[in-house]
């Protein structure tokens, strides 16, 4: 039982370095606009921009109705059943029932057709 609690913790660690290293590294360099110091001057330039903050308000409009939508057709409504509903979330169920399936198994009689 530790040996598996050690190895989790370790799987975790490895995950977290891989992730957040990039990070650091990332936010790191942006600070290092001006030679030998950090500064936030990269910051303030691209916040500073009007095509930035056009962008970005539209991505966060973008982002919020997506999220809408989504709650709207997953969130069951038990007055009358949506079809719909079956059909928006049908590829997010079959990728993840095809593959534990065995996606080879429809393709091995490809040959048989020919």
């Amino acid at each position: 039982m530790k040996g598996s609690r050690l190895g989790a913790w370790l799987a975790i660690a490895i995950g977290a370095i891989y992730f957040i290293v990039p990070l650091i590294g990332t936010f790191e360099f942006s600070l290092r606009m001006r030679r030998g110091e950090y500064s936030f001057d990269a910051y303030r330039i691209v916040l500073a921009d009007p095509q930035f903050q056009a962008t970005f308000t539209y991505s966060t409009c973008l982002a919020l109705a997506s999220i809408v939508v989504g709650v709207l057709l997953v969130v069951p409504r038990f007055d009358r059943p949506e079809p719909l509903v079956s059909t928006a979330i049908a590829p997010i169920h079959v990728g993840a029932f095809w593959r534990p399936t065995g996606s080879l198994d429809p393709w091995s009689s490809i040959r048989a057709w020919a």
